[in-house]
């Protein structure tokens, strides 16, 4: 699709830490205003974003947190920011799957009082893909009638270099990103970087790869 020189874009990108990664370390993701390619966070990824506390670390170094609502089948993911204060909380619509399979709300965003303010939303129409579980790579992010971002894939930026990074790198041809509809972002960094991670691990079989 064609983005405008006007909109908002946030890249994720994945690397590798050689020291101080610690045990049960996976990867690590950053996320990055496209027009500035400056980093806005990180993240060091340790076990499973579904079931971690993950550190969101923004562009000041302050650090954010993303973290489950209870241990065992996870249904709510909650974000707070650096003094603590829940900022967004992203919920599994697992009762219209149940109900339905071609339920097309995967999450609800929601903000600190526990209002939906965004859904993520499946945009695919093929009964046969969505039953399958194909595709898609673009997904939509809306705000009652108003369409407010996409999740899509971008193609790949090279990031850290070494042989692990590179076989990884062949794995993957493009980076995770959020395309917002205007000239600002509709999340804080922290926050789109924690719903990449959590979407991409929930969705994507390849995960991590």
């Amino acid at each position: 699709m064609t983005i405008a020189t006007d909109q908002a874009l946030y890249r994720a990108r994945t690397f590798y830490r050689k020291e101080g990664a610690g045990k049960g370390y996976r990867y690590s993701l950053e996320i990055l205003d496209e027009r500035t390619q400056q980093v806005m966070a990180t993240c060091d990824l340790v076990g499973r974003a579904s079931f971690a506390v993950l550190a969101l670390v923004d562009e000041q170094q302050q650090v954010w947190r993303m973290g489950p609502n209870r241990k065992i089948m996870p249904s709510r993911w909650i974000v707070t920011d650096p003094q603590q204060r829940v900022v967004m909380q992203f919920e599994q619509s697992i009762l219209g799957k149940l109900s339905n399979p071609l339920h097309k709300v995967a999450f609800s965003l929601l903000d600190g009082e526990g209002k939906v303010i965004y859904c993520l939303l499946d945009p695919r129409t093929s009964i046969a893909d969505r039953l399958l579980g194909i595709g898609p790579d673009d997904w939509l992010i809306s705000a009652g009638d108003r369409l407010a971002a996409r999740l899509m894939r971008l193609p790949r930026q090279p990031k850290a270099p070494g042989l692990l990074g590179a076989l990884k790198a062949l794995l993957r041809s493009t980076d995770p990103a959020i395309l917002s509809m205007g000239p600002q972002h509709a999340f804080p960094a922290p926050v789109a970087l924690g719903l990449l991670m959590l979407f991409q691990e929930l969705t994507d079989a390849s995960a991590g790869a």
